[in-house]
């Protein structure tokens, strides 16, 4: 049978947007491989906390992050206020079993609105993923997201019903997560602001904001410095550390 130019445009067209219509969770796992951090990151920061009323409080900090084949070890440390220095946030992810130990995912980092979970790679196996309709921001395509716990004990470490997670298009680079409470409110907004390529041609964000839609307080994560060596991770960071199973 002998099929005319109007019927072969309309397979290829079909055959075209089903091989682009990927699943929520294909994007998530292609977006985590693409921008998976080097093997070790060093990092100095800078934490504005402005609270309902307006007022002010910063806090420095210095991140390590030191990934080898038995798994990922993550340290946070607060620099000042003098009083609290030496405070610190740790947590390691073991490769091969997968096992996640440190920090309560749902604990606050250091006053902030921001929870260790919201500062850690997205964990990928324990959600499930729906796309939703596209959206631009700042006239930028996006794929959206709806990110929804694997189970309830998730559902309590997070605290979230629903996140909504946009990708830029161009690069599946995270641009914002929406939360929604357990309740299905509105309760806060991830923005990752500044992006540029690293020198291995990865995007990072220079600054993270969290705002809580609720009660109007704000946190900005920015990043004043950032290397990716050894040099500046070495194993002995992490000594004496443990974190409980």
């Amino acid at each position: 049978m002998k099929l005319g130019p109007a019927i072969i445009f309309s397979l290829l067209l079909g055959h075209t947007a089903g091989a682009t219509a990927e699943s929520g969770r294909e994007l998530i796992e292609e977006s985590l491989r693409r921008h998976a951090p080097p093997d070790y990151v060093y990092e100095e920061q800078a934490l504005l906390l402005t609270d309902r009323q307006g007022q002010h409080t910063v806090r420095t900090a210095r991140y390590y992050a030191r990934r080898d084949e038995s798994g990922t070890r993550n340290l946070l440390i607060l620099v000042t206020p003098s009083e609290s220095k030496g405070t610190a946030i740790y947590s390691d992810h073991d490769t091969h079993g997968g096992t996640r130990r440190g920090a309560v995912v749902s604990s606050p980092v250091f006053g902030s609105n921001f929870t260790v979970a919201d500062l850690e790679r997205e964990q990928a196996r324990d959600f499930r993923y729906e796309r939703d309709d596209d959206h631009d921001l700042d006239r930028v395509p996006h794929y959206v997201l709806r990110a929804f716990p694997v189970d309830e004990s998730v559902a309590r470490a997070t605290g979230y019903r629903e996140r909504r997670i946009y990708l830029r298009k161009d690069n599946l680079f995270v641009s914002r997560i929406d939360y929604q409470d357990r309740d299905g409110r509105k309760a806060r907004r991830q923005t990752f602001r500044d992006p540029r390529p690293d020198e291995f041609g990865i995007w990072r964000a220079d600054m993270i904001l969290m705002e809580d839609l609720r009660d109007g307080r704000r946190s900005l994560l920015k990043i004043e410095r950032r290397v990716h060596s050894p040099d500046y991770v070495p194993a002995a960071v992490f000594a004496g550390l443990s974190a409980p199973p």
